[in-house]
């Protein structure tokens, strides 16, 4: 168990961020396309945490309405715990 004088930190499973070039693209996503309910955390004014299974979702969402978009999938690494 963690004591209160120490910092925490938060490790999020199945999820992908959606990274715009700007906060009123964001915002516009957000307002326009409903996305809002998929997202987990802001992280800034341009990013936000969304739910990983509803990345194909959301990819066809941005198709649709017209929205330039990329996917990016990391390759899964094991961590280096040394």
């Amino acid at each position: 168990m963690l004591s209160s004088e120490q910092g925490w930190a938060r490790l999020y499973y199945n999820v992908s961020i959606v990274d715009c070039e700007s906060k009123e693209i964001l915002d516009e996503l957000l307002n326009g396309l409903d996305l809002d309910r998929f997202v987990i955390a802001r992280i800034s004014d341009r990013s936000i945490i969304v739910d990983g299974q509803q990345k194909a979702l959301i990819a066809r969402t941005l198709a649709r309405r017209g929205h330039p978009y990329r996917v990016t999938d990391l390759v899964p690494q094991t961590p280096n715990l040394s």
